[in-house]
């Protein structure tokens, strides 16, 4: 009889153990995603403005510099002549100072390399020697007489004139046999200095430009890379050199300064994987302005690979920070904008999106999900203005509550461009912007180790506040308010879809391109027209090779976590979508993002369309696109949306 009731009893209390654990194994994880200083100076992007561009580089002082004739960089030391004098120091101590290395007299040009310096003369000769005691300088060869600077360049010396012509000569043959290679560029004078990292030659201006080229590759075009913008760079610089893969600088007062990126230092890529039972999802954000499908296509594909994950379990969502370096094309841009910088997109950016996610899975613990919402007033309808209700002010937020441990992590959503500041240093600032406040304010106020912010249907929203610590205070304010009310238990299983819908292109004959092109031809200086010849010279290279795309895709990731649906749009989603949607299944957990996956052009309603604001016609030929999309864009994608019911 005891032991009956005794099974009883364990009957009972089975139960309440199942109920009591937790359904979801959760982890997460970031990386930081700042170049490294071997990169020297990206682009910024977000805006088309100003026409000069917005670089990374700044300029830290160290100290002053024996009056340089010249300088470079080798194994260990910066070289400088002065004086007829060849000088040395490591920049990498604090307390070095410049030491005699040997004679330099007559020499106005030097580049080190394999272990040894090269220098030419005022005779145009060209001399090598090994740095040490009693060195002695040996002739070589001959520069032509237009050469006044030279670097050296993997296996092979550079040397180029003021107006820009370029040489080259192979320095691991037997002779010294110079071949004239290209100008820097036709607009260019005056070249004052030449220096080379592993990955770059670099050209300085005596008008402080500094332009980047890779000779030798199939697209070797000069571009510049910084200038003197009086805001993040000021100082006026006569000379650069590369010592450790890291740029420096001689201004014309002889003060010796090392070039880093302008940095908050906050830009990160974020996950959070959620498990129930076999099924796993991974929603990950990324502190750039966008990405294009098929640079996250690659990273969903090796997942699949590694982890068997499929494409639409892995959801990417880009913050759309204005002041991360380009990450997506750009071809209707300056031309220094119009590429992402190849090592820092595929090095930094998509091994840090890859870090995040495989290190949140394997960081899963069981934990319980619950859901928040409320609200904040952080933007406005920057373009419907008669229409002040067409903005989704909510807050939501999802907790993960690790069981058995004294701590949480947080993903939270909100609708709102993150486009601070237009004005001084800061719009030369690599920075997270909004995002990254609030991110760091909630850390730091909960005792939190990780939070992800999603971006929402931000398309057509601008900040209501002027500055980015303003609205992450405010953002951060409601999401700790959220966390401190009641949520909603999240509970059930978990789904995900990826679905493509695939709206025809309708592109501009080529009558009405070569008319709009004309239009906008001789508006020199005019970035606006500027960008739109651009955009017809694109379209006429599409037509010619027969590449005119067919169609423009809109992709929406939905991933169901139980009870919270999480709906993700491509492209700058507007504010129309995310009502849509959640006006499709009132009273259900529903959040939905734009920026996700792909951000290849805007997403606007029949509103902007029809009203030809920004975000319905003129955005579509910064983005490179070939048409704008039908007036009835909006009613095709959300019944489409309704009929799938996912």
């Amino acid at each position: 009889m005891r032991i009956k009731n005794l099974l009883l009893s364990l009957l009972l209390i089975l139960p309440s153990i199942s109920n009591s654990q937790s359904s979801y194994l959760v982890g997460t994880s970031q990386e930081a995603i700042e170049p490294d200083q071997s990169l020297i100076s990206l682009h910024l992007g977000g805006y088309g403005a100003p026409k000069d561009g917005r670089f990374t580089l700044q300029w830290i002082k160290i100290g002053m510099v024996p009056e340089p004739t010249a300088i470079t960089g080798l194994n260990d030391k910066l070289l400088i002549v002065s004086k007829g004098e060849l000088l040395s120091m490591n920049p990498s101590d604090n307390n070095a100072t410049w030491v005699k290395a040997g004679k330099a007299e007559n020499i106005k040009s030097i580049a080190g390399f394999n272990n040894e310096l090269y220098g030419i003369n005022a005779n145009s000769e060209l001399l090598k020697t090994k740095v040490k005691s009693n060195h002695q300088w040996k002739k070589i060869g001959s520069v032509d007489k237009a050469v006044t600077v030279i670097a050296a360049y993997k296996n092979q010396l550079f040397g180029v004139s003021e107006n820009g012509s370029l040489w080259s000569a192979n320095l691991t043959g037997s002779r010294i046999e110079w071949a004239k290679v290209e100008s820097i560029t036709n607009s260019v004078s005056h070249i004052v200095s030449l220096t080379a990292n592993n990955r770059k030659l670099y050209a300085l201006t005596s008008d402080d430009v500094i332009y980047q080229c890779e000779p030798g590759t199939k697209d070797s075009k000069w571009l510049k890379t910084a200038y003197r913008n009086g805001e993040s760079i000021k100082e006026d610089i006569k000379q650069i050199a590369v010592f450790s893969d890291r740029l420096f600088g001689v201004s014309k007062e002889n003060i010796l300064f090392r070039g880093e990126h302008r940095s908050e230092g906050n830009i990160t890529a974020r996950a959070m994987a959620i498990k129930n039972n076999e099924t796993t999802v991974v929603i990950v954000n990324v502190d750039v302005c966008g990405l294009n499908d098929v640079f996250t296509g690659t990273i969903k594909h090796e997942l699949f690979l590694k982890d068997h994950l499929p494409a639409a379990a892995i959801f990417i969502n880009s913050s759309h920070t204005h002041f991360a370096p380009v990450t997506q094309n750009w071809l209707t841009w300056q031309e220094p904008n119009q590429l992402p910088d190849s090592t820092y997109l595929y090095s930094t950016v998509k091994n840090g999106i890859l870090n995040a996610i495989e290190n949140a899975l394997k960081a899963m613990v069981p934990a319980d999900l619950s859901f928040g919402r409320g609200a904040a007033d952080l933007g406005y309808n920057r373009s419907l203005k008669d229409h002040p209700e067409i903005y989704d002010k909510a807050v939501d937020v999802v907790k993960a509550d690790y069981t058995g441990k004294d701590s949480e992590s947080y993903l939270f959503l909100a609708s709102c461009h993150p486009v601070f500041s237009t004005a001084g240093k800061l719009h030369y600032t690599i920075s997270a912007n909004y995002p990254g406040v609030a991110r760091k304010l909630i850390e730091e106020r909960t005792g939190t180790s990780n939070s992800l912010f999603i971006q929402g249907t931000a398309g057509d929203i601008n900040p209501i506040d002027n500055g980015e610590y303003i609205t992450g205070e405010k953002l951060s304010n409601e999401v700790i308010a959220i966390l401190g009310r009641p949520m909603t238990k999240i509970n059930g299983p978990i789904t995900c879809y990826l679905d493509t819908f695939n709206l025809p292109v309708k592109p501009w004959s080529m009558e009405e391109i070569d008319a709009y092109r004309a239009e906008n031809i001789d508006k020199k200086g005019d970035v606006y027209a500027e960008k739109n010849v651009k955009w017809c010279d694109l379209m006429v290279k599409y037509y010619r090779e027969g590449t005119m795309p067919k169609y423009m895709p809109v992709y929406i990731n939905t991933i169901n976590i139980g009870n919270w649906k999480l709906v993700g749009f491509s492209r700058e989603t507007t504010t129309g979508y995310g009502l849509g949607v959640k006006g499709f299944w009132p009273g259900k957990l529903i959040s939905v993002a734009g920026y996700t996956n792909d951000v290849s052009s805007y997403l606007p309603t029949h509103m902007h369309i029809e009203a030809g604001t920004y975000e319905g016609k003129d955005s579509f030929f910064w983005y490179g696109m070939p048409c704008i999309f039908p007036k009835n864009v909006d009613e095709i994608i959300l019944n489409r949306i309704k009929s799938l019911e996912r």
